[in-house]
């Protein structure tokens, strides 16, 4: 009894030492986009957002000792549909697209507890096009 008590308290930490992290993905372009979360290949988190011109498309946030994006997206990958015409698909592992990855945190602008990542031109050129419905 003594053991479990003592390892509780250890795997316990003050409040003060958890970060808020807050993430937002903002559309910077005029079209529709729309962004489909996965685990392990099936719909996940959110499963869906999406927004037609400039704005704020997602916004999520977590409070940890660390604070990773993936858990405040909830997925291992995100297609990102434009206009119902491109895809573009941004995994976890491979850190894909490089550059402009979702999962990097070099991709976000920061400010504070809050990152930014704006979908611009360089999502849509790097989006390949699909025949008939994007899913």
């Amino acid at each position: 009894m003594t053991l479990i008590t003592v390892l509780l308290a250890m795997s316990c930490w003050p409040r003060e030492m958890e970060e808020t992290g807050i993430i937002i993905i903002n559309n910077g372009l005029d079209n529709q986009v729309q962004m489909r979360f996965f685990t392990n290949g099936l719909p996940s988190g959110q499963k869906m957002v999406s927004k037609t011109g400039k704005g704020e498309i997602f916004r999520g946030e977590d409070t940890a000792r660390v604070v990773l994006t993936h858990q405040i997206l909830q997925a291992d990958s995100i297609v990102m549909v434009f206009d119902n015409k491109r895809l573009e698909t941004h995994f976890l592992y491979t850190v894909e697209p490089k550059g402009h990855s979702l999962f990097k945190s070099d991709s976000y602008t920061h400010d504070g507890n809050t990152s930014t990542y704006t979908i611009d031109a360089k999502n849509y050129n790097n989006a390949i096009p699909c025949d008939g419905p994007c899913y």
